[in-house]
């Protein structure tokens, strides 16, 4: 049985199926059940569309449509669903697209018989899917999926089966008309000073909201009552004074077509030229189209705009000129097609623009010209200089894209019954536009805005290989913005899925994270809040709030973990996920994830995450681990499974090795340097040293190892709990660090460091004149658990570090000497060894373990000695290679800690040799770049982490690829520094004034002006521009105004100087 007899028979068969115990529910609306041609219709339309779809894959050089006889499972496909309802043929790239990025969530119905509504849910129960490599497959869906994104196109725009769903859509019926119908859209663009033809439009009213009698720029409407003869000798009149007017005096031709009402398709009417001199002729022409008016439909006369004429040229000798058979050249011209899309930011973003060649004496439309660049055609034309050429790409985008800015501005102004639903919006829409040559001006006209025609009519050349190498960008237009086209349908239907979520936050952090908060209003999310101050601010702005007091106090984070969950057993609240982004939660955290069977990092990575020295010797041990396993012919369970799981339950199961260290062993381990690690890392030393993080909070207490005892009258002693407690009843098979096969393993990028709690353990740490194991000098000393690089100092000697332990020792002893930094934690301290290069921020989206988003910036000299940062920029100077080496330095170090699900910030420097690992810090990035990755690439990382606690993977279009909308750079200002001109020239309500309008990008990271010895931002600076250098120059130039460029000891020159 052929596909086309076996989708007719199938489709009949599914009317039975609505008695059948699986829940499914037949798609047809009672008026189809009740009307049989109808149904007749709609059968013999699928397989018209079906069999189009065949022969477009054909064409494109893709196998056809395979069946899946069989309903497919929902445990087989994800919560995401972009479905297109109506022909194959306009959103054909979407859905290739759409398939190569997110596998079988594409979906291509065929008739509206396929859907139905379950309330306000539109489900599909049958479709075309597609899926990588463009293979497309027919299947059926028990239960049946809930669209999360809706196109629909003729012929089914405007379906019932559609009407009063509330999952997102591109365009609707009513957004269609709009926008396709030529005279509205050209009042609309004229409104915003936007070239279009000189217009005079007959109009039978009503017309579209906007559009009134009169004139609005150079477009005339005269409304029409219908039967009226007494209107023809003034609509004559009318005629006669728009043909001799001023706007058309450097054209001899006019043109006439139908607008709006049926004409918006493009089906019926055509386009006729006609000499503007022969006023009767026109005249004739136009009372012959007047009767033909429905409501809403009108008659446009409008100027012809001579194109642009091929420039001068050498005129070659050819074979036909020697033969004396040189046949006529006509004349040329073309026209530009942009395909502009929206960001998540409702920015417009153009995705592509091709230009469409034909005689200049016939009508020029989209199916009777194959689609080429603008480079070429100008090349054709002799327009063969680069700068012309470059000039006249970017007066074609700037118009493109002024156009949706008028799209947009005005479907807000736009009530949902007007829009054709609560999420229906313009998401994309092609603009029709040509160059123009006014004396020696060249100038953009735009002739109309198309929904969706121009996407149908600009797929690209070259079958499978030529859509493939578009999608990777190998022809992607120079100013395009790859993947442009699926941000909004993937981000849509992710907010879509979001709604009403339930999420349990730990630890409500300070004033830098009260955007927090507001966004998960904006994502209608249900926020679980829980912090130890019941007056925070944030109590106020969540749904339930649970006070736990003694919550900074991490060494009863198990008892914490207990008392949270058994609050939300007895609230009866039902968390989707649980996430932290406050540092000295992410253990906690983690801990409430595996209690309740949330989705989240298991407690043993983020405590090697945690412990900065733990990460590098961890790492360093996946190294030998690897070594180790591939010597003894170890088969690990999976690419990312731990190859010495069995060592793991060994040193657990070993009481000599977990739980009755002596104290001299104790103190060994404490004191390990890089030298014996890597000289005598045998198998059980190497995983007792990872596995450090699983023993029990108490057991130093309970050993007698307080560092009192051990170190009795030595100076600079630490007063630290033990090393990252632990449930001891966790699992360790949930741990599953793992180790990348195609690149260096993760202990390529650790740095020498040692763990300190005392000055026994830092003279130990320090390598001695013969040269054996420890630090080199200079070197690091900084908190272990702490944040801010609050208490990070470089120091040259020995001597320096003593004396820097000692004021650590007095200075931040507990939580309360300094809120936020770590301090709940201990103030122990970690000596690393000081890396020289440029330092940078990699923010990563994992989930599974699968990069879904990784994000580049570059940091400044930091302010020696204590590295607190001074500027950054984003997206990084780097060199693409370089940045791709950053990228996976800091995956890999993620994966080879465990870390699988979540958004990280990683800090590294790329030195000559290759990135180095500074720190992973186990939650998303905090200061600027939640807003400056937001507002670059249109991406919320923080949505992210929400997602990603609640089961879903925030994909993207390119995980690595995201073009940025411009440069951000920007500066940190400290109250030490900056207190006069915060209190005069640079007040908080200055600069916040200065945000609004736009001049600078303001990120408040305190709400007090306090100085201190130990000190965090107050807040960040930034500018924003086109090219990085023009905003490194706006932004010195904006802070030398506002008093924050205070050289020498805040040179903000000298700090920006390192981005060049």
């Amino acid at each position: 049985m052929s596909l086309p007899e076996c989708h007719s028979v199938s489709a009949v068969a599914m009317l039975s199926l609505s008695s059948q115990p699986n829940g499914f529910v037949s798609g047809f609306p009672p008026w189809r059940q009740e009307n049989g041609s109808e149904e007749a219709d709609s059968h013999h339309l699928e397989r018209t569309l079906h069999q189009t779809l065949q022969e477009v894959l054909r064409e494109i050089g893709l196998p056809k449509t395979r069946e899946h006889g069989e309903t497919v499972p929902d445990e087989c496909y994800s919560e995401v669903c972009i479905c297109v309802l109506g022909s194959p043929l306009p959103y054909l790239s979407l859905l290739l697209e759409a398939g190569q990025i997110s596998p079988g969530d594409s979906l291509l119905c065929l008739s509206p018989s396929w859907l139905s509504r379950s309330s306000s849910s539109l489900m599909v129960h049958r479709a075309v899917s597609f899926d990588l490599g463009g293979r497309t497959t027919l299947l059926n869906f028990s239960p049946p999926r809930r669209v999360t994104y809706l196109l629909t196109c003729d012929p089914w725009a405007g379906e019932e089966v559609t009407q009063g769903a509330d999952c997102p859509m591109v365009g609707s019926l009513e957004l269609g008309q709009f926008w396709g119908d030529t005279l509205t859209a050209r009042v609309m663009l004229q409104k915003a000073k936007i070239n279009c033809p000189p217009t005079l439009a007959l109009l039978m009213p009503p017309g579209q909201k906007g559009v009134v009698e009169g004139h609005t720029g150079v477009v005339e409407v005269v409304l029409l009552e219908a039967g009226a003869q007494r209107w023809t000798e003034s609509i004559r009149n009318k005629l006669n004074a728009f043909l001799e007017s001023e706007a058309l005096r450097d054209t001899d031709r006019v043109v006439l077509r139908h607008s709006g009402g049926s004409y918006v398709s493009g089906s019926g009417g055509s386009v006729l030229y006609l000499p503007r001199d022969n006023k009767e002729e026109v005249w004739v022409r136009v009372k012959h189209m007047l009767p033909q008016l429905l409501s809403g439909e009108s008659v446009l006369v409008e100027a012809y705009c001579p194109p642009l004429k091929p420039g001068p040229r050498v005129e070659d000798r050819t074979w036909e000129q020697y033969s004396d058979c040189r046949p006529h050249a006509p004349d040329l011209t073309f026209r530009l097609c942009a395909i502009v899309t929206r960001s998540p930011q409702n920015v417009p973003l153009l995705y592509k623009m091709v230009c469409k060649v034909g005689a200049c004496d016939a009508p020029l439309s989209h199916s009777h010209s194959l689609s080429q660049s603008l480079e070429t055609t100008l090349s054709d034309c002799g327009f063969t200089d680069p700068s012309m050429v470059t000039s006249l790409r970017r007066l074609a985008t700037d118009t493109a894209l002024a156009c949706f800015r008028v799209v947009i501005e005005t479907e807000s102004g736009m009530s949902p019954e007007q829009r054709g639903g609560t999420g229906a919006q313009s998401d994309l829409i092609g603009v029709d536009l040509l160059f123009t040559l006014s004396g020696w001006t060249i100038t953009p006209v735009v002739l109309g805005l198309h929904p969706s025609r121009c996407l149908e009519t600009s797929f690209l050349r070259g079958g499978v290989a030529g859509w493939g190498r578009q999608l990777w960008g190998v022809e992607q237009d120079r100013e395009a913005c790859l993947g442009s086209l699926l941000h909004s349908p993937l981000t849509r239907s992710q907010c879509y899925l979001m709604e009403g979520k339930t999420v349990l936050v730990i630890g409500a952090g300070g004033f830098s994270k009260k955007f927090v908060w507001e966004a998960a209003r904006q994502y209608q999310l249900k926020i679980l809040l829980v912090d130890s101050d019941p007056s925070h601010f944030a109590s106020q702005l969540v749904d339930h709030f649970f006070p736990l007091p003694d919550l900074p106090d991490h060494r009863r984070d198990d008892q914490h973990c207990a008392r949270i969950c058994d609050w939300v057993r007895t609230a009866q609240l039902h968390p989707d996920g649980c996430v932290c982004f406050w540092d000295d939660c992410v253990v906690l955290a983690s801990l409430v994830c595996r209690k309740l069977g949330l989705r989240g990092p298991p407690p043993e990575s983020i405590h090697i995450a945690k412990e900065k020295s733990r990460t590098h010797l961890h790492l360093l041990g996946r190294s030998q681990s690897r070594l180790t396993a591939a010597k003894e012919g170890v088969l690990s369970r999976d690419s990312n499974s731990d190859p010495f799981a069995n060592q793991h339950t060994a040193v657990l199961k070993n009481p000599d090795l977990a739980g009755d260290l002596k104290a001299e062993e104790r103190e060994r381990q404490v004191g390990i340097t890089i030298e014996t690690l890597q000289a005598n890392m045998d198998l059980t030393e190497i995983k007792g040293e990872s596995l450090r993080a699983m023993m029990e909070f108490d057991k130093r207490e309970k050993l007698g190892l307080k560092g009192e005892d051990h170190h009795r009258g030595e100076v600079g002693h630490l007063d630290t709990p033990a090393r990252c407690p632990i449930n001891p009843s966790l699992l360790p098979s949930s741990f599953c660090p793992s180790t990348p096969h195609l690149s260096p393993s993760p202990s390529a990028y650790a740095v020498p460091c040692v763990h300190i709690e005392s000055s026994v353990d830092l003279k130990n740490a320090v390598r001695d004149e013969a040269g054996k194991g420890g630090v080199h000098f200079p070197a690091v000393l900084k908190l272990e658990y702490g944040a801010g690089a609050v208490g990070v100092k470089k120091i040259a000697s020995l001597e320096e570090g003593l004396v820097h332990l000692e004021k650590i020792a007095g200075d931040l002893r507990e939580e309360t000497d300094y809120p936020g930094i770590g301090l709940g934690w201990g103030n122990a301290m970690t000596l690393m060894e000081f890396v020289s290069g440029t330092e940078h921020d990699v923010d990563l989206l994992l989930f599974d373990g699968q990069l879904e988003g990784a994000f580049v910036s570059d940091n400044g000299p930091t302010r020696m000695p204590s590295f607190t940062e001074t500027a950054a920029q984003m997206p990084s100077g780097l060199a693409p290679d370089k940045r791709e080496q950053l990228i996976r330095a800091a995956y890999h170090s993620c994966l080879g800690c465990g870390l699988r699900d979540g958004v990280f910030n990683v800090e590294l420097k790329m030195t000559e040799l290759g990135p180095r690992l500074i720190e992973i810090n186990a939650r998303m990035g905090g200061f600027y770049l939640r807003d400056w990755i937001r507002q670059l690439y249109g991406v919320d990382i923080l949505l992210a982490a929400f997602m990603v606690a609640c089961g879903l993977p925030p994909r993207l279009p390119s995980p690595t690829a995201l073009p940025a909308q411009g440069h951000f750079v920007g500066v940190m200002c400290v109250v030490s520094q900056h207190l006069q001109a915060l209190k005069t020239t640079a007040r908080p309500e200055r600069l916040r004034q200065l945000h609004q309008e736009g001049a600078l990008r303001l990120n408040e990271l305190e709400d007090e002006l306090i100085s201190g010895e130990y000190e965090e931002p107050y807040c960040n600076v930034g500018v924003r521009a086109a090219r990085p250098a023009d905003a490194r120059r706006r932004l010195l130039a904006l802070c030398q105004g506002l008093g924050l460029h205070c050289p020498p000891r805040y040179d903000l020159r000298y700090f920006l100087s390192h981005f060049k």
